[in-house]
């Protein structure tokens, strides 16, 4: 997926020279239309698959269709709308989405199923939800900002209790494992640790006197396969890691408007091969950075009239039922896994990205080879400015 990154003079040009002649947040399409990221030349990465908004986009029936026109009174489904998404989770093939007008909708796209959460009722009924997690037995945990505490679904999407009641959270986002539950507090700047079983409170994190350590109004977390967590601040522009217990790992990141840098940062995730995908509700796009936090793509953008984004805010990532999606796919395109991004305003609510590789091409012998030719291009960029630079020094 990636371009080697260089530490020389040659590779900051063939990189400015990359971004000019391909466009760095642009899309390039097939005869058929196909929405590519990164644009041509470069070899595609990830195509824009399609788009959800409401059930309809599901289960593949339109709204317009007459019970008249056709003679059936079977009462119909009434159809389920995304009003404006804050988080997605995807868990066992399924997609979990929160919104903030009081729902949280289960999405199966194989089975070509969209519910509400069983569970979303009683003593269970959100008020604006804004962060989902699931764990690894299939229990869903809510972020609800309205309530001020988290709702706890069973795999069943039955509600079981809550957790941090009482203790004036303002909970934004939400991540578990086995033995901790983390629950992000925009408005405090820490991250609330309680056990997912007991409820418990066990400490604060993210908190520390180096202010450059400390959160800075933190938009949204993840919790990666190696127990590292990593936040969002919108405060600082950057991302920042700790580890289970609060230490403080390291930052990336600042204000900006150059690739690499934020406007907005909010949902993060993290693919298996360690990739880290980072929403930029600024930017209205996702960048993707390696395990040494150097940009390796980019994709999405607001101009784009297919396959862009309007005010993205969360993004997931899933390998389930990729035979299901690589049918979405260009047919020299292979998937391996699916990227989902929530975009708060416009449609698609819902935008899908399948990553992947075009087929029958060597992708680390092409990107030598693009390398190579940029670093050339480089050089003789560099001589040319030096060349004009001895002209005109007296």
């Amino acid at each position: 997926m990636h371009f080697r990154t260089h530490r020389t003079a040659i590779a900051v040009i063939a990189g400015s020279l990359l971004c000019l002649l391909a466009g760095c947040t642009g899309a390039s399409k097939t005869a058929k239309n196909s929405v590519f990221f990164p644009p041509a030349p470069n070899l595609p990465r990830l195509q824009y698959l399609t788009g959800i908004s409401d059930s309809t986009d599901v289960e593949g029936k339109k709204k317009e269709l007459s019970l008249i026109a056709f003679g059936d009174l079977t009462p119909q489904k009434s159809v389920l709308t995304i009003i404006k998404p804050s988080g997605i989770a995807a868990a066992a093939g399924k997609l979990y989405i929160t919104d903030i007008s009081g729902q949280l909708l289960v999405v199966d796209l194989p089975k070509k199923s969209m519910e509400q959460l069983k569970g979303n009722q009683g003593a269970g009924k959100l008020a604006k939800p804004v962060g989902v997690a699931v764990d690894r037995a299939g229990f869903v945990f809510v972020a609800d900002v309205g309530r001020k505490e988290v709702l706890v679904y069973n795999n069943d999407g039955e509600y079981l209790k809550s957790v941090g009641g009482g203790l004036n959270i303002t909970p934004t986002d939400v991540a578990v494992d086995d033995s901790r539950l983390y629950v992000l507090d925009t408005k405090k700047a820490v991250i609330h640790i309680f056990d997912p079983v007991t409820s418990a409170f066990v400490q604060d994190i993210g908190k520390v006197s180096d202010a450059s350590k400390s959160l800075s109004l933190p938009t949204k977390m993840m919790l990666d396969k190696h127990g590292i967590i990593r936040v969002s601040n919108a405060g600082r522009g950057d991302i920042t890691s700790y580890d289970r217990d609060g230490h403080f790992l390291g930052s990336f990141g600042k204000f900006g408007d150059s690739p690499g840098q934020f406007a907005r940062p909010k949902g993060l995730t993290a693919d298996d091969n360690g990739y880290l995908y980072v929403v930029d509700a600024g930017f209205q796009n996702v960048q993707v950075f390696d395990e040494n936090n150097r940009l390796l793509t980019m994709f999405g953008s607001a101009d784009l009239p297919v396959g862009g984004m309007n005010l993205p805010c969360d993004v997931t990532i899933s390998s389930d039922d990729l035979p299901y999606y690589q049918k979405l796919a260009d047919q020299n395109f292979e998937l391996s896994q699916v990227i989902f991004v929530a975009n708060q305003f416009g449609n698609p609510k819902i935008s899908l990205y399948g990553y992947g590789k075009q087929k029958g091409i060597d992708y680390d012998k092409a990107y030598q080879q693009i390398v190579q030719q940029r670093e050339q291009w480089a050089r003789e960029e560099m001589q040319r400015r030096s060349k004009v630079s001895s002209q005109v020094t007296p």
